[in-house]
């Protein structure tokens, strides 16, 4: 008959077994993979056994603390999380696709597991997190962003708290985000037009509010011909290419920065975009603003380059302002002409937002002119998602709102798309 222990006591057996008769496949890759073996039949032959784990199970589990990332290993191969949130060694909440966030039911044997397995996650990269240096940020491979904070950042009673951002290239359609209710179909086209016929937009919101989503959505929609260069930070998001038969149909460059540990070797997203220019592009799209990136972004549109990307703002006014600040770094010019740079070379503004309800919405899409005399800037808000009533049923929260149209497109946007080459009869419709 089976003898059952508690987990912490099983591991606890199972690492002294490895490390006394097999511990070259600790540390030694190519034999490593015998090391399930091995513990599957010290499991079956010491007669083993845990509540709730077959003994299959419980040999994955013993793998995954000892050569993998014990509870997170499944959860960082998983195809249907975006977000893996360590609040302390004894709570841990998963945000999935949808937008849904689940707390887990597992948790770590203790604070001095948890930030043992963190360093675990860390050392990928090269980074240390301990008591000197608490804080620390990392990846591991295929675009898997990790900060993580330890005590005496966080309280000590605590351990550890670490935010995973599992970043999944996708080929997202505009068709999908109309099926999830993100916007209406008339607001993702007059995206899609203003990033074909020639006007630069940047979409605001949090983490987590769409952005980069609703960014691949529209640049998946401009012809083949159209040659984009994106331009991405660390990881890359946007999956833009597109073949048929196996041969690339479309016409894209993705390019990436890359921090070094020499500062003159940095490659920064400055530093792309300023390469951008000389590759004839018809859309640049930075995908983060988030500094000095920024004033190369804002003159690149100036001289009449579509450029789009995103920033972490609020809607209109507020993300014009944000821009400028992030233009500031690179130069400080007087504020008032930066903002008006920022309102020129972005005049439309894009807030996204995740409800309470954890949907993602387009809350505002919003047109901002400049009077070329003054440089007074004047915003008016083209379409909006207005919320009419909030409540619980069922223990589930509802949020009842409608998509409205505010105004139409000013004089000064209708030429600048009929300059760009819009057919009278695709302008129309968004005159009405």
């Amino acid at each position: 008959m089976s003898t059952f222990y508690e987990y912490a006591e099983i591991l606890r057996l199972t690492q002294e077994y490895i490390s006394k008769y097999y511990s070259q496949a600790l540390v030694d890759r190519s034999a490593g993979k015998y090391l399930r073996s091995y513990v599957e039949k010290y499991l079956r032959d010491a007669d083993i056994a845990a509540d709730g784990y077959s003994l299959q199970e419980l040999a994955d589990a013993m793998v995954n603390e000892m050569s993998g990332y014990s509870i997170l290993t499944p959860l960082l191969s998983s195809d249907d999380l975006e977000e893996i949130n360590i609040n302390g060694w004894d709570d841990i909440a998963v945000t999935k696709r949808d937008g849904s966030v689940v707390k887990l039911e597992k948790a770590f044997l203790g604070k001095q597991h948890a930030i043992d397995i963190v360093k675990r996650l860390l050392s990928h990269s090269g980074m240390v997190i301990d008591s000197a240096t608490p804080v620390a940020q990392g990846h591991l491979p295929g675009n898997t962003r990790i900060t993580a904070l330890k005590s005496p950042v966080v309280d000590d009673e605590r351990g550890i708290a670490v935010s995973i951002r599992i970043l999944r290239p996708a080929s997202i359609k505009v068709r999908q985000l109309l099926e999830s209710g993100f916007a209406t179909e008339e607001m993702l086209d007059f995206l899609c037009v203003c990033a074909r016929y020639g006007v630069p937009f940047v979409i605001s919101g949090a983490t987590s509010s769409g952005k980069t989503t609703l960014l691949n959505a529209v640049l998946e929609s401009l012809p083949d011909s159209k040659r984009i260069f994106t331009i991405e930070s660390g990881s890359r998001e946007l999956s833009l290419i597109r073949r048929n038969d196996g041969r690339i149909v479309n016409n894209v460059v993705h390019s990436l920065s890359r921090p070094s540990d020499n500062e003159a070797y940095d490659i920064t997203q400055e530093d792309l975009l300023v390469a951008a220019l000389r590759f004839d592009p018809d859309v640049i799209c930075v995908g983060e603003m988030r500094d000095s990136e920024c004033y190369s972004a804002v003159e690149a549109s100036l001289t009449g380059h579509t450029v789009i990307s995103t920033v972490h703002s609020g809607a209109g006014e507020l993300c014009h302002t944000r821009i400028a600040l992030l233009c500031q770094k690179k130069f400080a010019i007087d504020f008032r002409t930066s903002l008006s740079q920022a309102a020129q070379a972005f005049p439309v503004v894009v807030y996204t937002h995740k409800l309470e309800n954890n949907e993602r919405k387009i809350m505002d899409i919003t047109e901002c002119g400049v009077d070329p005399s003054t440089g007074e800037r004047s915003y008016a808000t083209i379409y909006s998602f207005d919320i009419e009533n909030s409540y619980v049923k069922d223990g589930k929260l509802i949020t009842e709102g409608s998509f409205q149209k505010k105004n139409i497109l000013s004089g000064s946007l209708q030429k600048r798309l009929v300059q760009f080459g819009i057919p009278r009869s695709v302008l129309n419709r968004f005159l009405n």
